[in-house]
């Protein structure tokens, strides 16, 4: 049995458009006519502060971070659990207060159990700030949960919507969260979001809590609540939480949108309990692609630096998107092809080796040296940090790089290794052409 491929592009196309890169490129991926092009997002800096290498930042800190976020175009902020103490209460209220003063567009929630006194707090950070809040009213639905906590979900659920009531009486927005909801039965979901439609729930959370999920399963229980929600004619959102335990985080979370979950909740470079959580940067990396304009995506390098910063967790190099290593190759059938696409143009550079743009995140693609580097890298390496290189020196260098282990990363990394091997004279116009290391390519 054969197997025919796309077809190729027609001639005359290629006359035409033959100058722009996006011209030679095909994808197997949807063309964005989907659910990714509406897609809304929330930043759960809640969940990120839960991570046990945190150290928590201080208001100002947080206040930047929710100036940063509302620039990318974040909807919702998840900011905390104003019961818990004294200090996260305040804190809570601070950074809502801030919201309105800056006239931020996020609108935040604040976490509550399904018990009457936990909305005193939340009814008093919106009295005093004069900010609409939304309420997340979180109940805990597998069976697991109820085994080993002595639970009753029913009991649960009475619980819970004498909260609720509670709730619509002051005039607090609340959603409902159903916690480690993906090991949930499904007559079970089905009355639990039975019950929290009957009360006038905004918005159902569904929560992989436990990271189970693999991306058929997401979007089959996004789908069933889905379905459950437009079968009972109510207007409630369906938002979609996930944890990162088997790695699936992103792709379930696009399962989740395209079987019908409104918002999806994630953190800034993936911070949060355990193995953490969707990486919002990412998640609207793609969004993007699929012509989803709500988002600034060249905010996102900094709006990443400034959580690692506040919470002190360094960003792993190779974190797609904002890692340092992200757009950097010492390869040299990758650097020689990136150097000839930069003949081309900055637009066929850009993508010859890259799935993401690097410029539109405000970035370059990015040569250094290593064992597996060419000779055409070696000489654009020495002409782009400007030092004199003449065939010689390139010979040197690639014979260093050929002998050693590592990559030379900085102007002084290639300066150590040329100069130990060239003649005194040499050398010396060498040494006077140093200047502040610095890295050798161009981000």
């Amino acid at each position: 049995m054969s197997v025919r491929g796309p077809p190729a592009p027609c001639r005359a196309r290629r006359l035409v458009n033959e100058r722009s890169a996006g011209h030679w490129l095909h994808s197997w991926n949807p063309d964005g006519r989907t659910r990714l092009r509406e897609a809304r997002v929330e930043d759960d800096v809640r969940e990120a502060l839960q991570n046990v290498r945190v150290h928590r930042p201080d208001i100002e800190q947080r206040k930047r971070m929710l100036e940063l976020s509302d620039e990318v175009g974040v909807q919702v902020t998840f900011l905390g659990f104003p019961v818990t103490s004294d200090s996260e209460r305040e804190q809570c209220a601070e950074l809502v207060a801030h919201i309105g003063d800056r006239k931020l567009r996020q609108t935040p929630a604040l976490m509550a159990r399904a018990v009457p006194t936990d909305l005193g707090p939340l009814l008093d950070i919106q009295q005093r700030t004069s900010v609409r809040i939304v309420a997340d009213l979180y109940l805990s639905t597998s069976p697991i949960r109820a085994r080993v906590e002595h639970w009753s979900v029913p009991d649960m659920l009475g619980r819970l919507a004498d909260v609720a009531r509670l709730a619509a009486a002051e005039d607090l927005d609340f959603r409902i969260a159903f916690e480690d909801s993906t090991r949930t039965p499904p007559d079970v979901l089905a009355d639990c979001v039975k019950a929290a439609l009957d009360v006038g729930a905004r918005c159902i959370v569904l929560n992989d809590t436990a990271g189970d999920c693999l991306p058929a399963g997401a979007a089959a229980h996004t789908r069933f609540v889905a379905e459950l929600i437009e079968r009972s004619g109510a207007e409630a959102e369906l938002a979609w939480h996930g944890h990162n335990d088997k790695g699936l985080a992103l792709a379930n979370s696009l399962a989740a949108i395209e079987a019908g979950a409104d918002l999806i909740s994630g953190t800034f470079t993936g911070l949060g309990e355990r193995t953490g959580n969707l990486a919002l940067e990412q998640l609207l990396v793609v969004l993007a692609d699929a012509g989803n304009t709500q988002y600034d995506v060249s905010r996102l390098v900094e709006m990443c630096a400034s959580v690692s910063a506040a919470t002190r967790v360094p960003i792993p190099s190779h974190l797609p998107v904002v890692g340092a290593d992200a757009f950097s190759t010492s390869t040299g059938t990758h650097a020689t092809a990136v150097l000839k696409a930069r003949a081309l143009g900055a637009d066929f550079e850009d993508v010859v080796y890259s799935a993401v743009s690097a410029v539109r995140l405000g970035r370059t693609q990015e040569l250094l040296l290593g064992p597996n580097s060419s000779r055409p890298a070696v000489s654009a390496v020495l002409a782009e940090l400007s030092l004199p290189g003449t065939d010689d020196d390139i010979d040197a260098l690639l014979r260093y790089c050929k002998t050693h282990n590592s990559t030379l990363r900085t102007r002084d990394d290639v300066l150590g290794a040329l100069l130990p091997t060239a003649a005194p004279e040499r050398a010396d116009s060498l040494g006077r052409t140093a200047v502040p290391s610095s890295r050798t390519g161009r981000n």
